[in-house]
Parts: C-alpha cells; sequence; structure tokens
C-alpha cells in the first residue's frame, strides 16, 4: 500500500479556518465544523467566548497535548474572530 500523494491532514497556509461552533462556552475546549465539512476539536486556556452556533474563523496549529477535546481532530486554538 503506497501512502497518499498529499497530505491527507494539511491546514490552510496561514492556519486560518472558518466554521460553525459546535461546542462554545469558556473553555478550554471548543468545537468547530468548517465550511468545508472538518471537524475539529479545539483547545484554548485563554477564557475565550464562543457561543454555539456562531460564524467565527480561527487560527489553528497542531496540539502537542495529547487530551480529549471532543470529537474531530485536536488542535490549539490561537486567535478567534467573529464572522458577520
Amino acid at each position: 500500500m503506497k501512502p497518499p500523494k498529499q497530505p491527507t491532514d494539511t491546514l490552510p497556509q496561514n492556519g486560518w479556518v472558518t466554521g460553525m461552533v459546535t461546542k462554545g462556552g469558556t473553555g478550554p475546549c471548543y468545537g468547530l465544523t468548517t465550511d468545508e465539512g472538518t471537524v475539529y476539536a479545539l483547545y484554548n486556556t485563554d477564557g475565550v467566548k464562543l457561543q454555539d452556533g456562531a460564524r467565527v474563523s480561527v487560527k489553528l496549529e497542531p496540539s502537542l497535548l495529547k487530551i480529549y477535546c471532543g470529537p474531530g481532530q485536536l488542535m490549539t486554538m490561537l486567535e478567534a474572530k467573529p464572522v458577520k
């Protein structure tokens, strides 16, 4: 079996993705489904408040932690901005 020609878990070049918050609150764990359908489990300890169902753009990087923040690919959320 050959590996895929392109990585299958790549992020956009700038690390930003846009989607809908599926698990909100003030953290440290959040859920996000991107416009492309990718599901992320996000981790951030800054107390960022995200509302369930809100559209946001978030800046992500791979998490070095081995914790469970819900379904999806675990990522560290560096920033979050509302999308209007």
